[in-house]
């Protein structure tokens, strides 16, 4: 057979009409920690910049580390 054959050509896979969500995994407290301090960065950048947070991430930042 060639590379060429017609049963090499890229077949798409369908997609499913709803969106499938996340699993929620539970993660770490390493990883949790890493987690709220990108948050209260990304706080601070947007602070800077005038930009909005979204209120997930100002929540996350609020949490102990």
């Amino acid at each position: 057979m060639s590379a060429a054959s017609s049963e090499h050509r890229f077949v798409p896979t369908p997609r499913s009409s709803s969106p499938a969500k996340p699993a929620q995994k539970k993660t770490s407290p390493a990883e949790h920690r890493v987690q709220v301090a990108a948050a209260r960065l990304r706080v601070t950048l947007d602070q800077r910049l005038g930009r909005e947070t979204p209120a997930k991430t100002k929540a996350l930042a609020k949490e102990p580390i």
